[in-house]
């Protein structure tokens, strides 16, 4: 197992741009997924997302060796 740290800035518009996200209607519209979706997802090795991503971050890449090995980069897809 690796610890995964965190380090980030809290800005002072934070609520403002959290409130975009639409969080709870996102939860209400989750998709069921089957064993094999689930375990390709758990070792990575699919190379797609189960629902394409929009207005929201999504995890774009994860570092492969070195001091990055794990890290995972996220960006805004609209």
């Amino acid at each position: 197992a690796k610890a995964k740290v965190f380090e980030g800035i809290i800005q002072p518009e934070w609520k403002h741009i959290a409130s975009r996200f639409s969080l709870f209607s996102r939860i209400d519209d989750r998709q069921p997924i089957d064993k094999s979706i689930y375990e390709a997802l758990h070792r990575g090795s699919k190379g797609s997302s189960v629902i394409s991503p929009s207005g929201e971050f999504a995890l774009i890449s994860i570092g492969a060796e070195g001091h990055l090995e794990g890290e995972r980069r996220y960006s805004w897809v609209n």
